[in-house]
């Protein structure tokens, strides 16, 4: 479905502008990384950076905390890791066994995207 539409007027603008957002949002991102990268290796997690006036502007959070199936596998005793252990259906293992009409009818599909090229 790789069909070229040429786009004019308010498309084109449309099209010119996302494309140019794109690109902010890039330069913003590695502006961001970097000024990131500078305050971490200043303030500890916890810490609140303030202006000379006191206003704070930044702090440094702990990461959250997310359950990780792989150390419970390795410090909860079997009996314990066996209380929190279900069945469920494996996306993955469905990709790889099912026949491509009867995976898609295991498969919903998100609204169609924009992409800047």
């Amino acid at each position: 479905m790789n069909e070229h539409v040429i786009l004019d007027g308010e498309y084109l603008d449309a099209a010119v502008d996302l494309q140019a957002i794109a690109q902010e949002k890039k330069d913003l991102a590695t502006r961001e990384a970097e000024c990131k990268r500078i305050i971490e290796k200043h303030l500890a997690v916890g810490e609140r950076g303030v202006t000379p006036d006191g206003e704070e502007i930044v702090t440094v959070r702990a990461g959250a905390k997310r359950f990780d199936a792989g150390l419970a596998a390795e410090n909860l005793p079997k009996e314990v890791l066996a209380q929190i252990t279900t069945l469920q259906v494996d996306a993955q293992r469905a990709k790889t066994i099912l026949a491509p009409a009867l995976y898609n009818l295991c498969c919903a599909e998100n609204r169609p995207s924009v992409i800047v090229l």
